[in-house]
């Protein structure tokens, strides 16, 4: 229980390959362990829902065999990070993009989707913006508040 509360603590502190998410893991995989700050644990599903400035977030998972985080803006469901293949894929419900990581977290590729056959390219500076702004938004707080 303490290593699960205390993860993103140690995966800030502890030496890790460069280029490598280890607090995005770490929050991913110990949801249920970890402190949310102002969580509102009445959520259909388990879980919990935190309201931000723009919208929601809602972190799953209790009762279900998958973790998941959801971003809510104006009540439409912006972006999500899930498991997917050995690793996390961040989707991008605006735009065509899913953004994928290894289970070290290594940023190791963006899917473009928008037409009939996907296309995966290697992350950009562009790219690599981009998806920390998300992740920002979606677990910064919790790092934080540690």
């Amino acid at each position: 229980m303490n290593l699960g509360k205390y993860s993103v603590y140690y995966a800030q502190h502890l030496p890790h390959k460069v280029g490598t998410n280890r607090v995005m893991v770490a929050v991913f995989n110990n949801l249920d362990a970890i402190y949310i700050p102002n969580a509102n644990y009445n959520v259909p599903f388990g879980g919990v829902r935190v309201k931000t400035s723009e919208g929601d977030i809602e972190y799953r998972f209790e009762g279900l065999k998958i973790n998941d985080i959801l971003v809510f803006k104006k009540g439409e469901l912006s972006f999500s990070l899930k498991p997917e293949a050995g690793g996390l894929d961040l989707i991008d419900f605006v735009t065509p993009y899913t953004y994928n990581f290894n289970s070290k977290g290594e940023f190791i590729s963006v899917t473009y989707s928008e037409e009939t056959t996907p296309k995966t390219i290697k992350p950009t500076l562009q790219y690599i913006i981009i998806v920390k702004e998300k992740l920002n938004e979606m677990y910064g707080f919790i790092v934080s508040h540690r």
